[in-house]
């Protein structure tokens, strides 16, 4: 009887060592596919905000607040399609949130991903007039 219980408490020990291994390559794995979601989001956003930079006057910037942009980043499986949400606002020469106008608006860009439940990046740009 004592050795069929040490056999069995063996035997849960190892099945404890296999799964601890491996959650922590399940850790590991999921760490390394959401970094790489965050890359290509970041190209993403990079790139849209040099768009509005290059394509958009000063005066005309807010039409971008509020926009949703349905974003693809091309990999050799397929595209993986992100959301690129976008919102300007006043700030002052330190950054800072202004109620009033001033001579920099700020461009916010959130990308995010149906497959993650919190966004991904937000980047953002200061352009001044």
């Amino acid at each position: 009887m004592s050795q069929t219980l040490m056999a069995f408490l063996a035997m849960m020990i190892a099945a404890l060592a296999a799964i601890n291994q491996y959650t922590s390559q399940m850790q590991a794995y999921d760490e390394a596919y959401r970094t790489e979601f965050e890359l290509m989001a970041n190209a993403l956003v990079v790139e849209q905000l040099e768009v509005i930079d290059m394509t958009t006057d000063w005066d005309d910037l807010e039409d971008w607040d509020g926009d949703e942009i349905d974003a693809e980043f091309e990999v050799h499986n397929g595209d993986i399609e992100f959301t690129l949400a976008i919102s300007v606002q006043f700030v002052d020469d330190d950054g800072t949130p202004s109620e009033s106008e001033t001579s920099n608006k700020e461009v916010a860009i959130q990308a995010t991903s149906d497959r993650y439940t919190v966004a991904l990046v937000t980047l953002t740009r200061v352009i001044s007039e």
